[in-house]
This record gives structure tokens, sequence and C-alpha cells, in this order.
């Protein structure tokens, strides 16, 4: 795919994130509406696009390639926690907001990011790869993700059910795609179509749930934190870079290259607000950083699109 192409359909992307934000701010979706729509999403359209577009003949060399995505992903996000380890030194006087900061560039937005703009360069067979990638991501959410944010909070850890969790609709969702992968097992036609239908729903609801969310809050409140600017940098471009070199250098090309670059370039996770708020860890703070985040990454994913 040449980069105009790529570039258009980032671009696509991007114009459906400024209707998202023009809707919100003219009532058309309150807060309720875009709650509901998120939970589509995460629970209905992505886990149907996942189904999909597993739905390959089973090969040796995808078997293999699954394998090594499923490995890059634990390597990225290996990097990831030990940059963030780094700048968490430099903002751990900032308390919760420092807590914020670490979790951020540990966590990306796959859900309703990632997933979008990887279909929008490798199609099927990129949300196929992006799917196993984002496995060590949930355990690790529930794991470390948590204990990021526990550390200087106000309130105590809740009596969560992590197994439940951890195994969302969307982990349910590759668990069954791949698992017909490997049996070469097909889907019924009608069967197929109406998953092809519903998950096509998931690129337009995600960028508008985003544009919502960005619509949330004043541009000039959220700016006057300059340290999300240069973690934001960090977040959207020096961690994807690093992992770039890294595994251009361990010699991969191709699909293997570009899904885990691209996803560790994505803006921070959605769920960063969502924790914050739970456990009471600067959660206002979160919200902007989420914000920022996402408004940068309509410049940077392109950025990273032109050099893979």
């Amino acid at each position: 795919m040449t980069f105009i192409t790529v570039f258009n359909q980032i671009a696509i992307l991007s114009l459906m994130i400024i209707i998202g934000y023009g809707i919100k701010k003219f009532d058309v979706l309150n807060d309720q509406l875009n709650k509901g729509i998120s939970g589509l999403v995460l629970k209905v359209t992505l886990p149907a696009m996942i189904i999909k577009s597993m739905q390959f003949e089973f090969s040796r060399e995808v078997l293999m390639t699954s394998f090594k995505m499923i490995l890059l992903s634990l390597l990225v996000h290996g990097l990831a926690i030990g940059i963030s380890y780094i700048v968490y030194k430099y903002y751990k006087k900032d308390g919760p907001e420092g807590d914020v900061i670490q979790f951020i560039l540990v966590f990306s937005n796959v859900g309703y990011m990632g997933y979008p703009v990887i279909y929008a360069i490798y199609g099927d067979m990129g949300v196929f790869y992006a799917a196993l990638f984002n496995i060590p991501f949930n355990v690790l959410l529930w794991t470390i993700g948590v204990s990021i944010m526990t550390r200087n909070s106000r309130r105590e850890k809740e009596d969560v059910n992590y197994l439940k969790l951890i195994f969302n609709p969307g982990i349910i969702a590759v668990v069954l795609g791949f698992g017909m992968f490997l049996l070469s097992i097909k889907i019924p036609y009608v069967i197929y179509e109406t998953l092809h239908s519903v998950g096509e729903m998931t690129v337009p609801l995600s960028m508008l749930v985003i544009g919502a969310m960005l619509g949330e809050m004043p541009l000039k409140e959220v700016f006057n934190e300059k340290r999300l600017i240069s973690v934001s940098i960090i977040r959207l471009l020096a961690i994807p870079l690093i992992a770039m070199l890294i595994l251009w250098g361990m010699g991969f090309r191709g699909i293997l290259l570009g899904v885990p670059v691209v996803i560790a370039g994505m803006p921070a996770a959605a769920n960063t607000a969502v924790f914050a708020t739970i456990y009471d860890t600067a959660p206002h703070f979160a919200s902007k950083a989420v914000f920022v985040t996402t408004l940068l990454s309509m410049i940077t994913i392109p950025l990273l699109s032109l050099l893979l």
C-alpha cells in the first residue's frame, strides 16, 4: 500500500473524529449515548470484526507468524514498561499524576484507535495479527496497570473479578476466531456476512466516540498541562521509533514490523481515564492525557505510516 493510500485512510479516520467532536459540541451525542456506543463497539462490533478477520485458510506460515506476533507484543510492551519506569523517576514527585503518566506510556489505545488504523492500512490480515498482538495487553493491564494506578491512590483496591475482566468479549473473539483458523472451520455465508456488516461499524463508531471524547474539554484548559506535550512525544513517537529500530535490526519487515510499530504509536488507552476514576488517581489529569495524546496522534500516525 502506498503512502498516499495510507494517508488518505488516516485522513478519513481524522474526519470521522472531527464529526464526532462536532456532534458532541452541538449536543447531538450526549454522555449516556456515547457510553452506550462505546459498549456497543467493545462488546459487539469489535468482536465481530475480529472473528470475521480470522477467517483464513490454515497454513503453517500464518501459524508461525502468529506466534512471532505474540512474542513481539511481549517485547514491545516490555520496552514500553522499561521506558515508563525511566520517565516515572522524573515525575514520581507529582504523586498520582506521575502514576497516570507512567500508565499512558505503557498502555496504548488498541480498541478504539489501533484496530481501525490497522484495518485501514493492512485490512483483515492486519486485524488478525493485531488481535493476537493484543493478548498480552489485557494481562498486563490488570496486573501492572492496576499496580501503577493504585500506587498512590487514595482509595482502597476494590474487589474486582480480574478473570472476568481479562476474558472480555474481545479476548473471547480472539480465542474463537483463532480456534476456527486452527481447525479450518469456515463460518456459513449468512453468518459471515452478518459479522462482516456488524464489524464494519467498528471504525466509524470508534472514531465518533473518540471525537466526542475530545469534545468534552476546552482546548485551552487541556494545553495548560505542559508535561503532557513532552509525555505525548514519548508515547506517540519515541516508543514506536525505538521499537521500529529494534525490530528492523532483528530483521523483521512487512506486517511483522508494521503492526507492532503502529500499535506502539497509538495514543493513551481510553482505559486510562476509567482506571483513574475507579482508583481516584488524578482522574481529571488522566482525561486530559487521553485527550492530548489522541489529538496529537492525528499528526503522528501518518508520520509513522510514512516511515513504514
